[in-house]
């Protein structure tokens, strides 16, 4: 719990305040919790300019309370959001597949489309890549078969960036096709 000090702060919390209650009583719902009736006639009946002055009073004291719980979980989710979103640029960057991104990433094919004009420039043409030499290909399905194990739950994108890791001169499109050279 912390106290806004800051005038500006200050002000825009007591305009949402007084929408509030006007929109609970617009809609006959109890006033937010802690105000009694005084203080919520007393509200409705601010104009502009008491507004501004009671921003630049100390009190009444303006204390925010965060729920630690609901924003820790929502750091988690910046932080899942934000590694995805490297990922994605990665992949793109090294030549993934719209096929590739869409069953990796869930992706639509406009995102995919999107993602590749910001990520790898509209202009640049994408064929299929080579092969390589049968040698290379055993040693890539052999580091596969290392990384990604028996899983049957397919490819993750952590285990082809840990492939893409140990052969980074080869596009995750030419990976993507050696590794999935024998799929029925």
């Amino acid at each position: 719990m912390f106290e806004i000090r800051d005038q500006q702060l200050r002000l825009m919390f007591l305009a949402h305040l007084v929408r509030e209650v006007q929109r609970s009583a617009d809609e006959s719902r109890p006033p937010p919790a802690g105000l009694v009736p005084e203080q919520v006639a007393c509200l409705r009946s601010l104009t502009t300019d008491d507004l501004v002055r009671l921003s630049e009073m100390p009190e009444p004291r303006v204390v925010v309370e965060v729920d630690t719980r609901a924003f820790a979980h929502g750091l988690r989710q910046a932080d899942y959001v934000g590694k995805r979103a490297r990922q994605i640029e990665h992949f793109v960057r090294h030549g993934a597949t719209a096929a590739m991104l869409t069953q990796l990433f869930k992706l639509s094919a406009n995102d995919v489309v999107l993602k590749r004009r910001l990520f790898a420039g509209a202009h640049e043409k994408l064929r299929r890549p080579p092969m390589p030499p049968a040698s290379t290909r055993e040693a890539i399905q052999a580091r596969w078969w290392s990384i990604a194990g028996s899983r049957g739950d397919g490819a993750r994108p952590e285990d082809l960036e840990a492939l893409h890791a140990i052969f980074p001169t080869y596009t995750y499109a030419t990976l993507w096709a050696v590794v999935h050279e024998f799929d029925p």
